[in-house]
């Protein structure tokens, strides 16, 4: 109750100011300090206490790393961290969507730079290695005003492979001009090609440091076809699925719907579940060895057991956060907890991916497998 009253009370200040005020809150200690759920799961070298995670997004300058873990998350993505300090797109650029659960921002990757940032996870590794149980992801993107996007992030992995548990590849935030094209083929394979030869050049003993491709939920499915043909070919990690929204064609209740920005929160379940579906039926198809994190729209135990069916590995959850507050993850990994029991699952990787249709799988995360078959 202590803690929904707390978050309540946040969310009478304005986005940016009660962002803030979280982030600060985490650093001094002011937060619930709670076991963490055990439900592991192991991709490729990449083991996970459990599933859940936060998104980039939250902790853009890796303030609060060493905190997070408090609140019953199994890992957590740094970022966007972009090469030259950043101040983003002009205030205000962050708005609540009360009615619809959702925001909407057009930040501009605003982040104090990559050598504010490598002070800090150089900190943090020294009290926790990489490969610790707390897994931590890099995220990374080109300064705005770049002369050579494609050298920024080769200048970020060899700066920060070094304290990473695996690198997320941004090429799909709406708030960035032209970002977005680094999507379609002959950019994104220069992207990876840059990305690879800084982590060669980095100071890592993991020269095969896992790289995830952080993409849009506005793509087609020839596009998806492409992104995961080049991610196969490269042998890239996996995807994230999906970054923030330009659709509006949603029915949003809040009157700031029209502000300019991404999406994301509640609306955005939907659509990133169908690109995420879509992504785990072509990898199966051809079979294919990708990883898939799934963001967009997970409020609770429901949505992120919808995302595990529908072929997640690892879920990931930022708006919520702003919504429901700390107790987030506790409450989401009790009801998976139920699930499983009530489903009698053993394993959560026994049933990744195992559902092709989204609305199947909210059938069965609200009626169980039982229910499904009859």
């Amino acid at each position: 109750m202590l803690w929904k009253l707390i978050t309540f009370f946040v969310r009478k200040f304005d986005p940016e100011t009660a962002h803030k005020l979280t982030i600060n809150s985490l650093k001094l200690g002011l937060h619930p300090r709670l076991n963490q759920s055990v439900i592991p799961i192991k991709i490729g070298d990449l083991s996970f206490k459990n599933f859940l995670g936060v998104a980039a997004g939250f902790d853009k300058n890796a303030e609060v790393i060493n905190k997070i873990h408090f609140l019953n998350f199994g890992f957590t993505e740094v970022g966007t961290i972009t090469p030259m300090p950043q101040y983003g797109n002009p205030k205000p650029r962050i708005f609540r969507l009360e009615e619809d659960k959702a925001i909407i921002n057009r930040n501009g990757f605003n982040n104090l730079g990559m050598l504010e940032a490598k002070n800090k996870l150089e900190h943090y590794r020294n009290k926790f290695p990489v490969g610790s149980d707390f897994v931590v992801g890099i995220n990374i993107g080109p300064n705005k005003d770049s002369k050579n996007r494609f050298s920024d992030y080769k200048m970020l992995t060899k700066n920060l492979s070094l304290f990473a548990d695996y690198v997320s590849v941004n090429v799909s935030s709406p708030n960035t001009p032209n970002l977005r094209d680094f999507q379609k083929k002959e950019n994104l394979e220069k992207v990876i090609k840059f990305v690879k030869d800084g982590i060669i050049a980095s100071k890592t003993l993991n020269k095969k440091l896992p790289i995830f491709l952080k993409i849009a939920p506005d793509i087609n499915k020839s596009t998806l076809n492409s992104i995961i043909e080049i991610a196969h070919s490269q042998k890239i990690y996996g995807l994230i699925i999906s970054n923030t929204t330009l659709d509006r064609d949603i029915n949003l209740k809040s009157k700031k719907y029209g502000e300019l920005g991404g999406l994301s929160g509640k609306p955005l379940f939907k659509k990133s579940t169908d690109i995420l579906s879509q992504a785990n039926k072509i990898i199966k198809k051809n079979n294919y060895k990708l990883f898939l994190i799934a963001a967009g729209g997970v409020l609770d135990s429901k949505t992120a057991f919808v995302k595990i069916l529908c072929g997640a590995h690892l879920v990931q959850l930022y708006s919520s956060l702003t919504f429901e507050g700390p107790l987030i993850a506790n409450e989401i990994m009790r009801g998976i907890l139920k699930f499983m029991r009530r489903d009698n699952i053993k394993n959560i990787s026994d049933v990744v991916g195992i559902i092709d249709n989204p609305k199947e799988a909210m059938n069965i995360a609200i009626n169980g497998f039982k229910s499904n078959k009859d």
